[in-house]
């Protein structure tokens, strides 16, 4: 499946797409993993979700992200793609936030591909040297985090990645289905399914949709009294 075509399957929530829109090898697949895979945050006293960005396939959006977490006080975590430039050309202006704990930095594979197409010793070596690009680039230590890209996951790939030290794999309970062009009306509706208490709310910084509609997004998270976590501060890892 072309990875255009997949994103589309993959744009509704994982908890809520229709089984008929995904060839059977994926649901498969899917729900072999699915009591392992984590899409939700912990119960908390406080309304919280966790604002996750995948990839970075853009400079612009990328230090758009970084700008608007500092000028709003937020908390993020980038999923990060690692052979994409922008973790490069924003590395000055993104590690003290990284530093500081504010941005966290997960791991979302070297390459970008179908982890479930691979081999264990595949789907190690892309989670390690995607780990290893950023304890070089910021000195930090990503795991247990990681988000397989396209959300395809199996047995297989948990225990390779568990195996690593990769223990959480991260999912979505809702989508900005940002990953390529999509109107503002379906943005800001997804928008306003998905930013919930105890969501995990995946986007993605390869284009400047999200930027554009920060002001928008700000007020859906105060509106609702939200607060954002990274995936750290929730589940204390």
């Amino acid at each position: 499946m072309e990875r255009r075509d997949f994103l589309k399957v993959m744009g509704a929530s994982i908890a809520t797409v229709a089984t008929s829109s995904l060839p059977l090898s994926f649901l498969e697949t899917a729900n072999a993993a699915s009591v392992n895979s984590i899409i939700r945050l912990p119960e908390s006293d406080t309304a919280r979700f966790a604002w996750t960005v995948d990839d970075g396939c853009s400079h612009d959006a990328v230090k758009s992200y970084i700008n608007f977490v500092a000028e709003n006080d937020l908390r993020l975590t980038f999923f990060v793609y690692g052979t994409v430039s922008p973790w490069q050309t924003n590395a000055k202006l993104l590690k003290p936030f990284v530093e500081s704990g504010q941005i966290q930095l997960a791991n979302h594979t070297m390459h970008h591909p179908l982890l479930t197409k691979l081999t264990a010793k595949q789907v190690q070596k892309e989670l390690m040297d995607c780990h290893n690009f950023m304890e070089r680039r910021f000195g930090i230590d990503a795991k247990p985090y990681y988000r397989p890209p396209y959300g395809g996951i199996n047995a297989q790939v948990i225990d390779a990645a568990a195996q690593i030290g990769y223990t959480k794999p991260m999912l979505w309970s809702g989508t900005l289905a940002d990953s390529g062009k999509v109107r503002s009306a379906k943005f800001m509706s997804l928008a306003k399914q998905g930013i919930r208490d105890r969501g995990i709310v995946l986007g993605h910084a390869n284009n400047m949709v999200a930027p554009n509609h920060f002001d928008r997004l700000l007020d859906i998270v105060n509106s609702r009294g939200l607060s954002t976590v990274t995936l750290t501060d929730a589940f204390e890892v």
